[in-house]
């Protein structure tokens, strides 16, 4: 398996532990099953354990992948992604930039604990002040 996929033991978000290098191949299976089990347990929040997944794609490859490709499978723009990377791995900062960039709430981390506080945070009701780093990388 490429992959592993599980509700997180809180239920506020679905643990994918990608176990092979990062292709839109990857992608689209584990995002595919990430959804559907997000759907089943009515959870919008998903962690991306990427620290054993270097993203080995062209930025090319990245841009398609984050702005048509994902799309395709449905994953939602209002979930909120938390990539957990390597602290010397620099190989997903182009499509995290992507991701947002096409309207998607992610943010890069390497530290687990970090990654779970931020899915795990209640998001600001509408019209309350936020923190300027709940709208940037």
């Amino acid at each position: 398996m490429d992959y592993q996929i599980s509700p997180a033991a809180s239920a506020r978000y679905i643990l994918i532990k990608v176990l092979v290098p990062m292709t839109s191949a990857v992608g689209v299976r584990c995002g595919t099953d990430a959804v559907r089990a997000g759907a089943e347990k009515n959870i919008d929040r998903f962690l991306f354990d990427l620290r054993d997944s270097p993203n080995v794609q062209s930025v090319v490859d990245n841009y398609e992948f984050a702005h048509k490709e994902i799309t395709n499978f449905g994953f939602p723009m209002s979930s909120r992604s938390a990539f957990l990377v390597r602290p010397d791995d620099k190989s997903h900062d182009f499509i995290n930039t992507a991701f947002y960039n096409a309207g998607y709430v992610t943010r890069m981390f390497t530290d687990e604990l970090a990654a779970v506080a931020w899915l795990e945070q209640e998001v600001p009701a509408p019209g309350k002040k936020r923190d300027w780093r709940d709208d940037f990388l």
